[in-house]
């Protein structure tokens, strides 16, 4: 789904990054999404619409496993209610301990005691314009939600890139098995020396697939 927003936005100017990587070794490129990334919307909408049927993500992990979100740096409680919009921050965490974490997840009985900066519900908002939303993942989150963003696809500001695999390409290059910058194969190891554009980069990384 992320794929066809990518076409549709872009067309044949894209920026576009394709990585194949060996089978087992796409957590080692999560470190890309460390300061968050971002996903094009075609208007506001829903997080968990954005999320299950936009993105793809499997609603019973939406519901079970991501257990605290913040949007726009406050706390939500029901994501079929607050919307994203252009320019929007969506933050998604695995739960967090202690009086804190039961405090600020979604829903909580806790809840009441950060009533002043919850989300309100959104369901009234209006029509908007196509947008970037920017989602960051942490803890647990984002080591198991990284590779499925990335093999979705997303958009990356180029000096993120840069600076990834200037630190990181002698640890990976061995992993990367083929890359193609807009369509053209480059050697991987040319990457970290490449002066990345300033705007986003649509960057996919996928995983060999094993012969059958």
């Amino acid at each position: 789904m992320i794929q066809k927003q990518a076409d549709d936005t872009h067309g044949s100017s894209r920026k576009e990054l394709l990585l194949t990587v060996r089978g087992g070794r796409e957590s080692e490129f999560v470190g890309l999404l460390n300061a968050g990334f971002m996903i094009k919307i075609p208007g506001p909408e829903p997080v968990k619409k954005l999320l299950c049927d936009r993105i793809g993500l499997d609603p019973s992990y939406f519901d079970e496993r991501i257990q605290t979100l913040f949007l726009n740096s406050k706390p939500v409680d029901d994501p079929a209610r607050a919307v994203v919009q252009d320019g929007s921050v969506l933050a998604l965490s695995a739960a967090m301990p202690g009086l804190v974490g039961a405090t600020f997840r979604k829903g909580g009985r806790y809840r009441w005691m950060r009533g002043s900066i919850s989300h309100l519900d959104d369901r009234d908002a209006a029509p908007g314009k196509t947008g970037w939303v920017t989602v960051k993942l942490f803890n647990l989150i984002l080591k198991e939600l990284g590779p499925f963003f990335l093999e979705g696809g997303l958009w990356l500001k180029g000096e993120t890139i840069q600076a990834f695999f200037t630190d990181k390409m002698e640890k990976l290059a061995g992993h990367i098995l083929s890359a193609f910058w807009n369509g053209r194969e480059m050697v991987p190891g040319v990457m970290a020396g490449i002066a990345w554009p300033d705007g986003p980069v649509y960057i996919r990384i996928v995983s060999e697939r094993p012969v059958q």
